[in-house]
């Protein structure tokens, strides 16, 4: 294993999200072909489509464009959120089939508070809230069957809240259902400090890096709402970046575990085809140089079934300050050990690592991938729009400004699928009241 400077490095994430031959999750691909000859002649790589992009067999024009749907809207008002600051991380858009649910946690009050926004009509629905007296950390949510589900933590407890929906979105009846007896070293008074979750048909499996109250050792524990008990992975010191999982994944029956620590840039896989597989922890390195490091941003399973999709941030520290977002498609988990993995393609790169501020986690369904960013002084939301091959189909385009002259600070965004739209959500700091407003876009190749 390499040795590895600290550097801090911090990367934004955005939606992954398929285009088919018509609406999807805000995409319509129906456009007119290329009259240059790249419209409608099928590919398999992208040099096959020169001027173009490759996508799902077919070359298309790389003429994206995305349009504002309706003018800026409040999704939580100050006065929905009681006028308290707001966990800045803590803002979590599950898509539904025609609506998004946005949630962010009141830090003042210890509670929940969780909105409607629709894809038609009056954008915001109704509102509910949650009470957490424990602390809590909610990682990703969806809606399916009636209900409203986030997951993640209250206090010392894995599980998901989860609130029955209504015609008009949320109701106000929430629950958090536990998932089955945790191991000792991931119950009170130790404590998730990071979560993943995967979803494979109606099972949820999650990963949880456990740390005593301390903070001088940490516990990797895999388990799920299916399982009779979690699994103990590993053990080890707080210092050691194969136990701090980010993104977890189960694919063609096999779980990949990406783990890494941003502060010293070293990032690892495990996988196996079971829990009980995953002990072993394997470095990924786009260069054997002590001075570059990684950390991931992103991975999501492929549409197909038999891989995944990796999001990977490569720094180059001073003097030769640089940073890339990396995106490759992996179906065999073994190649990740080369270095450099094979199959990664740049889609970005910054000569200033402090350009951008925090993100909330990407979202995915296979194909493209939309990332939205705030960049300083924290007064606009840019949205970037490639594909899981690589292919750049809309560079950061502004999306939202406030008005000049304005003494509102915008503190964090995400993006989600709205039925054929994407909606953008931000928390919006002004005069110190917070607030979580959005935008419906719709983007067309």
């Amino acid at each position: 294993m390499r040795q590895t400077r600290p550097w801090k490095l911090v990367i934004a994430g955005g939606a992954l999200l398929v285009a088919g031959c018509q609406i999807i999750a805000g995409v319509r691909t129906d456009a007119e072909p290329d009259q240059e000859g790249n419209g409608g002649k099928g590919c398999t790589v992208p040099s096959e489509c020169p001027g173009g992009v490759c996508q799902d067999g077919v070359c298309m024009p790389a003429e994206a464009k995305c349009v504002l749907d309706l003018e800026p809207f409040d999704i939580l008002t100050s006065e929905d959120l009681g006028g308290h600051e707001v966990d800045t991380s803590s803002l979590v858009l599950a898509s539904g089939p025609d609506r998004v649910f946005v949630s962010v946690i009141d830090k003042a009050a210890s509670r929940l508070v969780i909105g409607t926004v629709h894809e038609l009509r009056d954008p915001a629905g109704s509102t509910a809230e949650f009470p957490l007296t424990d602390g809590a950390a909610f990682v990703t949510g969806r809606e399916s069957e009636g209900q409203v589900t986030l997951l993640g933590r209250v206090g010392s407890d894995i599980g998901q809240l989860v609130f029955p929906t209504t015609a008009d979105g949320v109701s106000s009846e929430g629950t958090f259902e536990r998932f089955p007896a945790l191991v000792p070293e991931c119950s009170s008074p130790n404590v998730a400090a990071s979560l993943a979750f995967a979803q494979v048909s109606d099972d949820t499996f999650y990963a949880a890096t456990c740390a005593a109250p301390d903070g001088s050792t940490r516990s990797l524990v895999v388990g799920g709402s299916a399982e009779p008990a979690p699994t103990l992975v590993a053990q080890g010191p707080r210092t050691d970046a194969s136990l701090n999982v980010h993104f977890y994944t189960v694919t063609n029956g096999r779980h990949l575990l990406l783990l890494d620590d941003s502060a010293t840039g070293q990032a690892f896989f495990r996988t196996g085809a079971t829990a009980a597989d995953l002990g072993v922890a394997h470095q990924i390195q786009f260069s054997t140089s002590p001075e570059e490091v990684e950390s991931f941003f992103g991975a999501f399973p492929l549409p197909e079934g038999d891989g995944v999709t990796l999001l990977i941030a490569h720094l180059v520290p001073p003097p030769r300050l640089a940073v890339s977002a990396e995106v490759g498609v992996v179906r065999d988990f073994s190649s990740l050990v080369k270095v450099p993995p094979p199959g990664f393609t740049p889609v970005f790169k910054l000569q200033n690592v402090n350009q951008y501020n925090p993100p909330a986690p990407p979202m995915s369904d296979g194909e493209n991938v939309y990332v939205t960013l705030v960049p300083p002084p924290g007064k606009s939301v840019n949205l970037g729009w490639f594909t899981r091959r690589g292919e750049s189909l809309l560079p950061q385009e502004q999306v939202f400004s406030l008005p000049d002259g304005s003494s509102a600070q915008i503190l964090s965004s995400s993006v989600a699928q709205l039925g054929v739209k994407l909606l953008i959500a931000w928390i919006e700091q002004r005069e110190g009241a917070y607030s979580v407003r959005g935008q419906r876009l719709i983007c067309t190749l």
